[in-house]
């Protein structure tokens, strides 16, 4: 969802220019908005003639496929791609702020442009955009970064059905503070429907983050029932994400602790049961957890149920036992900012360890949780990361992927080994892809594709003719499609398996086919 890239092509110009031809609609500039992927296609919006161009690479040729959105009197604000990539999104509205009585819509195309498109009348020109990770549905909303001309609702919402029409347009109810963003903190399972169990009913909760508060709604339930939760706006909590806890028998109810931007406290939503057994309610409290908390996750020991948050002011990371409040430091002896758990085994035993790190440190700090409630057990590692940390993304279990100016570090924590690789720009992980075992890299600005097998940390790389404008993985074809800045297209074909020039193919002029024919 950005904004649309100017480009203007030459050749239509050239072609359809005459001394007494009436006003040409194809001799000014293209306004397509960035293209975005799904399996089998790169997908651009072009604005001007209300089309949505499909791109699909087959073989050593490319098929294009356009499809009509909107008319003359829309215009698309954006457009995205659905998390199973399944599917493409794209948002009209009004062209103009002085035509009336023309409703914003929703447009689902299939992935390859196939067939009619799904539309839905979603009645706001919203600005963000909310994927729930069961792929079931869509939450537009005006996002902390949105903005709209007109007068708005703040907090209405539009709950799309993306395996069917149905589309529910709803105004959150809470204590006056703006939505900021959406969350699904129960989903932890990509592409699968994961409720939150309460009081032995399940419920598809929906996060609704804003100033001072959280609003929860079950997007199951047909009334749509919303709990708000005011967290504390004379201490200025202003929630930042949130995260999920099922219950257990260590403790029984599921707990959705919320993160603020800053503050010693973290917010803890026991849910239960409503008394008439088919609702839900939340019970508030604030757990306090160090000097500040920059990032968390909860951990079950043997005996009991800690919240783990990151102190980044003292380095440390916090346990608390969510039943009691209390709890113990473990100082890091590195900086500390972020946190996420890995799964290790021990003397035959399944266990969990703790990897912290910072942006700008220079150190990996691992913690075996194993014996956390033996003082003696307490006592970090640390991997050196000698150039400092830019970027880190977790790759699996075993390896992270981390950035460092000019060169890459591929860190395997079961062998603490860590591999230097350099390259000739920045590392952004925009232009990167993990398939199996490979590493796909092709960052914006370089002319180098480059494949790493991370059994054996053999890269390869070939140089292609032009500058990357963007990266692109394509799953469906198993290929790496990198596309230039021109205004009639321009890409190269890339077999990540084989990457080569001779395997390679560059196509040229596919946005311009069929615009020349068009009336």
């Amino acid at each position: 969802m950005q904004p649309p890239l100017r480009l203007f092509p030459v050749l239509g110009l050239a072609l359809l220019a005459g001394a007494c031809a009436p006003p040409n609609p194809y001799a000014g500039g293209f306004d397509l908005l960035p293209p975005v992927t799904t399996r089998d296609s790169l997908v651009w919006v072009d604005p001007a003639r209300d089309e949505v161009v499909f791109v699909m690479p087959k073989g050593e040729t490319v098929t294009t496929r356009r499809a009509a959105i909107g008319d003359e009197h829309t215009v698309v604000a954006w457009s995205a791609a659905t998390r199973d990539q399944e599917s493409v999104l794209a948002l009209t509205i009004p062209a103009s702020a002085k035509e009336e009585d023309i409703d914003e819509q929703l447009y689902r195309f299939a992935g390859d442009g196939d067939g009619e498109p799904v539309v839905y009348d979603v009645r706001a020109p919203f600005t963000s955009l909310a994927l729930s990770p069961d792929h079931r549905r869509a939450i537009l909303f005006f996002g902390r970064d949105g903005s709209s001309e007109q007068l708005h609702n703040a907090n209405q919402i539009a709950i799309v059905d993306l395996g069917g029409k149905a589309v529910e347009n709803v105004t959150l109810n809470g204590f006056g503070g703006t939505l900021k963003t959406v969350e699904f903190p129960g989903q932890i399972v990509e592409g699968e429907p994961t409720p939150i169990v309460i009081g032995g009913v399940a419920h598809d909760i929906a996060a609704f983050l804003a100033d001072s508060e959280v609003v929860l709604m079950d997007m199951d339930d047909p009334a749509l029932d919303q709990v708000a939760i005011p967290l504390g706006s004379d201490i200025g909590f202003s929630p930042k994400t949130t995260l999920l806890r099922p219950g257990n028998d260590l403790f029984g109810d599921p707990a959705l602790f919320v993160l603020p931007a800053g503050g010693s406290e973290v917010g803890m939503l026991t849910l239960v049961a409503e008394s008439d057994g088919t609702g839900f309610t939340a019970q508030i409290s604030l757990i306090p957890v160090g000097q500040a908390s920059s990032d968390f996750l909860f951990y079950d020991s043997a005996s009991v149920p800690y919240l783990i948050t990151v102190d980044p002011a003292a380095a440390a990371l916090v346990f608390t036992d969510i039943r009691t409040q209390g709890g113990f430091a473990v100082p890091l002896g590195s900086a500390a900012q972020n946190v996420f758990l890995r799964d290790i085994e021990s003397g035959g035993e399944l266990r969990k360890q703790a990897v912290v790190w910072a942006r700008g440190g220079t150190q990996i700090g691992t913690l075996d949780l194993g014996g956390i409630e033996d003082s003696l057990g307490r006592k970090p590692k640390h991997l050196k990361i000698e150039t400092g940390i830019d970027q880190l993304v977790v790759l699996d279990n075993d390896r992270v992927l981390i950035g460092s100016g000019n060169k890459l570090y591929v860190v395997a924590f079961p062998e603490e080994q860590v591999t230097p690789l350099t390259s000739q720009v920045r590392y952004d992980p925009r232009g990167s892809a993990l398939v199996g075992d490979r590493l796909l890299l092709g960052t914006a600005g370089q002319e180098w594709v480059s494949t790493v097998d991370l059994q054996t940390l053999n890269p390869e790389s070939m140089l292609l003719d032009d500058l990357i404008g963007a990266f692109h993985y394509l799953p469906g074809p198993d290929r790496i499609v990198v596309t230039h800045d021109d205004p009639a297209g321009h890409l190269t074909i890339v077999d990540p398996a084989d990457p080569s020039r001779s395997t390679s193919h560059v196509h040229w002029g596919f946005l311009l086919q069929g615009v020349l024919d068009q009336e």
